[in-house]
């Protein structure tokens, strides 16, 4: 007896062909207007971000954690130097570096889950890219697959092959689930899928991801060494912009792909840090200047989230974005603060989350990025205050 699960897509399908293939009248859902030039552009890029975004936010708490622990082993040996040298320093850094060696497994698994596919196929193909026999075999010269040539890279620690693979996989999966018969569906699909995106893999995909993600890294780096405190300013001014559009998502990849090549972070964690000071400095000035106790202490605690917790949607919806005129201090008082953080040289070395309690994450350069911080809340404080506001009238 075949089991009900290989011919599961048959059944729907048959199901809704003898139903009409739609759902009554009243449930219909309106036809999308079709969309045109740069409409139809737009909504793609969304997509397309969005899709990146959801594929990589399954990493992210294990980033964090990851590299909050490092921080942690880093504060523990400045203690108690001799702790570098024992098993247990040894086994909590391995277990530190999991989530940034294995990324191409995780991002498998959230491109995979993503678009609806068996995460277990691309999971698989990601996890033989880092596997440690792969690179072992180019030290006897040339590797080559089916006759088709592999390229030595080395995957661990990368985003976009991975990202990649997953696509490659979901489709690889759904075509041959069409084409190979329900009798065989369960022992060939998988084997196939497998198979086709791991050839295709380590000699176009794999190889083509860690090209492309090398290079956009790069130039962001060359950019923020090339015009120095300017770039950095510019884009924490910009983050509450992107924030709203959702565009901030589009650069996290690039983020995430910094700290393993070159291994270090000068432009989007300080930015994204800076922008988050500088939300909740806008809050303290519009404390500062509000008659309205109430108002107050809700701008006070807004204030104290986005610097402390890092969460900054209350804060830039609740009452900056609301009154217009705090936007302007959070764009100056993140310029600042983004000035001097790049004329200081603060350095991210490790993922961390948006607040100030991150600041062990830029090590010997933690001190570069207080200043920068405070600079932020200060100049995006004082801005806000001093450019006043259309206050809220208290209630009676």
């Amino acid at each position: 007896m075949i089991p009900v699960y290989t011919e599961a897509v048959k059944i729907y399908e048959a199901a809704g062909g003898k139903a009409g293939g739609v759902v009554p009248d009243d449930d219909t859902p309106a036809e999308k207007p079709k969309l045109t030039g740069k409409a139809k552009a737009a909504d793609l890029g969304n997509r397309l971000i969005g899709f990146v975004s959801a594929s990589v936010t399954p990493l992210i708490p294990g980033l964090v954690s990851g590299g909050m622990l490092k921080v942690f082993l880093l504060l523990a040996t400045l203690v108690y130097p001799a702790f570098e040298g024992t098993s247990s320093y040894t086994l909590l850094s391995q277990l530190a570096n999991v989530p940034f060696y294995f990324m191409p497994v995780f991002v498998a698994y959230g491109v995979a889950k993503k678009l609806g596919g068996t995460p277990l196929y691309a999971m698989s193909v990601a996890a033989a890219l880092v596997y440690p026999d792969f690179i072992a075999m180019f030290a006897d010269g040339p590797v080559t697959i089916f006759f088709l040539p592999v390229t030595k890279v080395s995957y661990n620690s990368t985003l976009l092959p991975a990202l990649l693979i997953g696509i490659f996989a979901y489709y690889c999966e759904k075509i041959l689930t069409k084409i190979i018969p329900g009798i065989l569906r369960t022992v060939l699909v998988g084997m196939c899928t497998m198979g086709l995106t791991y050839v295709a893999g380590i000699t176009v995909l794999g190889p083509l991801g860690d090209l492309v993600g090398g290079v956009i890294v790069h130039f962001f780096l060359w950019a923020s060494a090339t015009f120095g405190p300017v770039a950095i300013a510019l884009l924490a001014a910009a983050m509450p912009w992107l924030v709203m559009t959702g565009m901030h998502h589009a650069v996290t990849p690039f983020m995430v792909q910094a700290f393993a090549d070159p291994g270090y972070d000068v432009f989007f964690r300080p930015s994204y840090i800076l922008h988050n000071m500088a939300e909740g400095g806008a809050c303290l000035g519009v404390a500062l200047r509000t008659k309205n106790k109430a108002f107050r202490a809700e701008c006070l605690s807004l204030a104290f989230g986005c610097i402390v917790a890092g969460v900054t949607e209350p804060a830039l919806y609740g009452v900056n974005l609301r009154l217009k005129k705090p936007m302007i201090g959070i764009m100056v008082g993140a310029a600042a603060g983004g000035v001097v953080a790049g004329a200081l040289g603060a350095t991210a070395y490790v993922y961390g989350y948006s607040t100030i309690l991150a600041l062990p994450i830029f090590q010997q350069t933690m001190w570069a990025m207080a200043i920068a911080i405070a600079v932020d809340i200060a100049v995006a404080a004082i801005v806000t205050a001093v450019l006043g506001f259309e206050d809220t009238p208290a209630e009676e």
